[in-house]
């Protein structure tokens, strides 16, 4: 009586671990189909090197004097990947190039 529900139970388990083994697989991201051209830096950003005393406010607009300063800052904090907002003397940043 009590030996169909655990062999019940573990047909279950076995179909949802195939099931998500096939769905997951289909979802990988290595099934993408998506090329990205490779970007050239240079055709985008300047490489400036940080004194002591810069920040990024300072920085950007520096770069960017009639410009929207907090939109400058942003796109430096992306390009450079930073976590915060500390700057190193002597540290290397990309900043947009004007537009």
């Amino acid at each position: 009586m009590f030996v169909g529900i655990p062999a019940m139970t573990s047909a279950a388990i076995v179909l949802f671990a195939s099931l998500a083994i096939v769905f997951g697989s289909l979802a990988s991201p290595a099934h993408a189909s998506v090329e990205y051209a490779p970007v050239e830096m240079a055709d985008y950003a300047m490489s400036v090197t940080v004194l002591q005393g810069d920040s990024l406010w300072s920085i950007a607009s520096a770069a960017h004097p009639n410009g929207n300063i907090r939109e400058v800052v942003r796109e430096i904090v992306a390009l450079n990947q930073l976590g915060t907002g500390v700057l190193q003397a002597g540290q290397r940043l990309y900043v947009p190039i004007r537009r």
